[in-house]
């Protein structure tokens, strides 16, 4: 019988530094706050305790996201928030689109794979015993519905923080899909609204107005990302080879299965770039040679009777090449 409550915390970086720029910015009512993730975790634990009737323990806190030099230096804020928070920081290179100075670009599903990846890998990597049974995801993105729908077939329960909030130049909205598939939700906008306990008071701690650079620093980037968001992306084929020859390339389980966010991972890696069309679709065009699942998270396989049918022509050739010799 289970004592504790083992609960895995992840953050998507690039979208919930978007919230903590906009609580330092912009604020609610006139005032602007830095968010304490400490006193976020303790309180999340807290409504653990209470749905499971047993105590808390994180087992892990981590966040992943994108960066470049640029970014670094405009979010120590954030960066020491999560610090302060043990939360471990799993990082890797935005790139930059040229004619848009150094400020970043960076595909957002490429940070949503990632978090399905590490997620699922994570808990099937363990012993049944030593598996979390509570994931916390402070995130906003559709894209992790299946991993939540996985991990929750497994008896885990999802908890989702998110938080909602409109710019002058932008909105920032959680999926209706993640927030429906998740078995309970934490609004960041109603934790603001509400303020009245002590403990929820400690998430929010007042800060200074920022200053005019600072604004027009974090302005001109929320700014960069909606360009970025509607500019046309580049004509890219994902040919049918392609495909085959990069889930080759990839770990496979038994039945020959490859997790799409690692096959995701494989062909950008050969691309040397990150992937500028939905994986999912591109594997959907060729019915009769990949096969697909979605549980315990997005998978493809090539269809054995296709596999069967390259080993047969294969032989073919090899026989023939014998007898012209």
């Amino acid at each position: 019988m289970q004592s504790i409550a083992r609960a895995q915390f992840i953050v998507d970086g690039n979208y919930t530094r978007k919230g903590f720029a906009h609580l330092a910015m912009h604020g609610v009512e006139d005032n602007h706050y830095t968010m304490d993730f400490l006193a976020l975790t303790q309180y999340v634990a807290s409504l653990i305790e209470i749905e499971t009737g047993l105590r808390c323990v994180y087992c892990e806190k981590k966040v992943y996201m994108g960066t470049n030099s640029q970014t670094d230096l405009e979010n120590q804020s954030y960066y020491r928030a999560l610090d302060e928070a043990g939360f471990i920081r799993s990082t890797f290179n935005l790139r930059c689109v040229e004619g848009q100075g150094s400020y970043p670009a960076l595909k957002e599903d490429a940070v949503d794979t990632t978090i399905a990846f590490e997620v699922a890998k994570t808990f099937y990597g363990k012993p049944i015993e030593e598996r979390f049974n509570v994931l916390v995801l402070y995130a906003g993105d559709g894209d992790l519905v299946p991993v939540v729908q996985g991990l929750q077939a497994e008896g885990v329960r999802v908890f989702v923080v998110y938080y909602d909030f409109k710019t002058p130049t932008a909105t920032t909205r959680a999926s209706q899909a993640l927030l429906e598939a998740a078995d309970k939700v934490i609004s960041i906008s109603s934790l603001l609204d509400e303020r009245v306990s002590k403990q929820i008071k400690s998430i929010f701690r007042y800060s200074e107005p920022p200053s005019l650079s600072t604004v027009d620093a974090i302005s001109v980037w929320i700014e960069s990302e909606r360009e970025e968001k509607t500019r046309k992306p580049a004509p890219f084929v994902l040919t049918k080879e392609i495909l085959e020859e990069q889930i080759a390339e990839c770990r496979q389980d038994g039945e020959g299965w490859v997790l799409g966010a690692q096959l995701g991972k494989q062909i950008e890696q050969v691309m040397g770039c990150k992937l500028p069309v939905k994986l999912r679709p591109e594997l959907e065009k060729y019915p009769n040679v990949f096969e697909t699942k979605d549980s315990p998270a997005f998978s493809v396989r090539i269809r054995k009777d296709t596999a069967n049918q390259k080993q047969r022509s294969k032989v073919v050739v090899v026989k023939k090449k014998k007898e012209d010799g």
